[in-house]
């Protein structure tokens, strides 16, 4: 027999139990009568001992008006207790019959906002209080209403509702299901069993100790975007597995005595990647974990075989999700006047970041909350600085946006809670900023060239624009990430400036509408670039030791160029001198560094190892200089000449050369005796020698740059991303 069944009418009527087996279409009294059955719908009643049928605010109301009359029949209860009770269930009143009679005829749209305190309109001008907040997202604003909707239940109370109107409980149980679908996005951190690699036994806490204050001593100015103060051990190991796994894993990458625990620890990285992925987990510090381990990824079977853009879309998709790309207000970070020109969409208030990230119960104007606040605000820009500098290096288009965190991003290192880090990281991201308009700038006079200007002109035209923009770069900047001691800019530093400048160079030599006098006056600016960038990173090998793939993809490209531009011509006069044997000594010792440090320590797998064996095989692969000059001096230039038969089957990139390997007897030792060290210059000195050699020669000014080669790349047409 069931229990939960509905009596059917004629038992209810006689007040007697009404039996029947369970699905039977009619019970045992109308069958034995004869007489028709009819069983109702089944309906759940009041459970046994319930009273009344109040919920939500009502029954809190109930239960307080309930408890002050129990208490006023007890002579012994304290009065204070009753005017406490008397006096929260009087605001209540106050407050909900205010509401009332202030707006009678408010819609239920207008109920999804809140009534703004006096205190919130002190100080607003007009044209805020005719704003309305997230207009410009509609999801946004969907999640901002439903916040507010369940924030505040007198928007579906049913003591306030009509009698038709009211909710039932499915009903109002549906109401809050659909609301909170829009609910705006909060933080899902990566944690739980089997993810934290101390809980799993991959690395003791004394070990994960030592190997994060590594990196923060060690590590940290290679890959910014973390705060000692805040990214300790107990603050990362309780926010993100995926964050903590890989800070421990690329530093032991690093250390000799760790090359079982790398090991170990880059296998549980990868996993725990997976996972964030599979299972859509998000937080602040796993866009921090994508962006830490983009630098030091080992190498894959082909150059574009590896994470990288896999890693920057899915941080750039968290971090737009968690708003990371919003200036935060009441800001100490910027100036009131900056705050006042950047459009409310593009805000978001203290209070409600903090929530986001799982943070509710800490105050923005402690320190601690001013710290987790420029956390999110410094990952924004790191994300920024990291995907432009990947892009310009690889040649692929930008997708991390400009918004107006960066375009007023300044002065944003100057503040009383600003790590050592946030001021090189600023002048990166000027830099990467500002670069759009300086490309846009340089197209725009090669489109504008008539034929009737003088080509000359317009080259110190353009030249005095490039020339103003890194030397106001350089006045403003390195005071601030100059190294203390040699007072000069760290390597890594001058490497990202100067591979900038030669990406600019390298797209005027292929704009289509540039004058012959525009692109044969920047081709020695961009050998001399070019020979530039290699000679930091020799000098600068000390310092490079945690070298990320970024800078060495940069070193590479710069080689690759330097060795096309520096191909010998013979001259009308007949002499046969040329730059290039001293380019490839140059590039030769530009790849013993890369493969030294990708190599060390021995588990380092380090990509630098296969970009510096490229480069031998593009240095021995180069065109010989007896065959340049069998070339009648008044034929044009081959369309081979960049780096004609640069490659050949019989060599491959990931075979490792013998330690007393050779190139062999050199041709054209003979006709430049004395090769120039290039290595030993200054940054002058380069600029110095390479103006002053008489290298580039009509012959070369339609060198084709585009020959279609396995080995050839994007690399030189670099700025040709994101302008119209």
């Amino acid at each position: 027999m069931n229990v939960k069944q509905a009596a059917c009418l004629n038992c209810r009527k006689s007040k007697i139990k009404c039996r029947r087996t369970e699905g039977a279409p009619i019970c045992e009294r109308c069958q034995n009568v004869g007489i028709e059955c009819i069983i109702p719908e089944f309906h759940i009643g009041r459970q046994k001992g319930v009273k009344n049928k109040r919920s939500g605010l009502e029954k809190a109301i109930y239960q307080v008006e309930e408890a002050i009359k129990k208490r006023k029949s007890d002579a012994a209860t304290s009065q204070s207790t009753l005017q406490q009770l008397q006096q929260l269930l009087n605001e209540a009143q106050r407050d909900e019959d205010s509401n009332q009679n202030q707006n009678p005829d408010t819609s239920p749209a207008s109920e999804v906002y809140p009534q703004a305190s006096v205190n919130n309109l002190v100080g607003t001008s007009s044209d805020d209080q005719l704003a309305v907040e997230d207009v410009e997202n509609p999801l946004q604003l969907l999640a901002r209403a439903s916040d507010l909707r369940i924030a505040t239940p007198q928007s579906y109370n049913p003591s306030t509702a009509s009698p038709e109107g009211r909710f039932n409980g499915s009903e109002q149980s549906a109401f809050l299901d659909v609301h909170h679908f829009f609910l705006p996005m909060k933080a899902n951190p990566d944690q739980g069993s089997g993810l934290d690699p101390i809980d799993v036994g991959l690395v003791t806490k004394d070990e994960a100790e030592m190997l994060l204050q590594y990196f923060h001593k060690k590590l940290a100015h290679t890959r910014w975007g973390l705060d000692p103060l805040v990214h300790t051990l107990p603050f990362v190991r309780n926010r993100s597995a995926f964050l903590f796994t890989t800070l421990l894993a690329m530093t032991a990458i690093f250390l000799p005595e760790t090359s079982a625990l790398a090991k170990r620890l880059l296998l549980h990285r990868r996993f725990l990647a997976e996972q964030v992925i599979t299972r859509k987990y998000r937080s602040v510090e796993i866009v921090l974990a994508f962006m830490v381990s983009i630098p030091w990824m080992p190498p894959g079977s082909h150059a574009s075989d590896d994470d990288t853009s896999l890693y920057l879309a899915t941080a750039l998709s968290i971090a737009l999700d968690l708003m990371l790309d919003k200036v935060i207000t009441p800001s100490i970070s910027f100036d009131q006047e900056v705050v006042r020109q950047i459009p409310k969409a593009e805000c978001l208030h203290a209070r409600k970041a903090l929530a986001m990230d799982g943070f509710e119960d800490v105050d923005p104007n402690s320190e601690w909350g001013q710290r987790l606040l420029r956390r999110r605000e410094r990952v924004w820009i790191s994300l920024f600085v990291l995907e432009r500098g990947v892009c310009l290096a690889r040649g692929r288009s930008y997708c991390v946006p400009k918004t107006s965190l960066i375009q007023y991003c300044d002065k944003w290192h100057f503040n009383q809670y600003a790590d050592a880090q946030d001021g090189p990281l600023i002048s990166m991201a000027v830099l990467r900023r500002d670069l759009d308009d300086l490309f846009a700038e340089v197209r725009t006079r090669c489109d504008n060239y008539r034929l009737v200007e003088v080509g000359s002109k317009v080259a110190q035209e353009i030249d005095g624009s490039v020339e103003s923009f890194f030397d106001s770069w350089s006045r403003a900047w390195p005071s601030v990430i100059a190294d203390p001691e040699s007072k000069s800019l760290p390597p890594y530093v001058e490497i990202l400036v100067t591979h900038t400048r030669l990406s600019t160079y390298s797209m005027l030599l292929n704009h289509p509408s540039a004058p012959p006098e525009v692109k044969r006056s920047f081709r020695k600016s961009a050998l001399s670039s070019a020979l530039n960038v290699m000679r930091a990173a020799i000098q600068g090998e000390s310092r490079l030791k945690s070298m990320p793939n970024n800078t060495v993809t940069m070193i590479c490209f710069a080689a690759s160029i330097a060795l096309a531009l520096s191909a010998p011509v013979p001259e009308g006069s007949g002499n046969k001198k040329s730059l290039a044997p001293s380019v490839r000594h140059l590039i030769e010792d530009t790849a013993t560094v890369l493969e030294r440090i990708g190599s060390t320590p021995i588990h380092r797998n380090g990509a630098s190892v296969v970009y510096g064996r490229f480069l031998r095989v593009l240095v021995k692969q180069a065109p010989d200089i007896e065959r340049m000059i069998r070339l009648p001096s008044h034929d044009p230039a081959p369309s081979s000449m960049a780096i004609p038969d640069l490659l050949s089957p019989s060599y491959k990139v990931n075979e490792a050369l013998p330690e007393n390997h050779t190139m062999g007897p050199d041709p054209i030792s003979s006709y430049w005796p004395d090769t120039l060290d290039f290595s030993a210059m200054s940054y002058n000195e380069v600029n110095e020698t390479v103006t002053n050699s008489d290298l580039f020669s009509t012959a070369l000014l339609d060198l084709p740059w585009n020959d279609s080669n396995p080995l050839w790349t994007d690399w030189m047409n670099l700025p040709d991303f994101n302008f119209p």
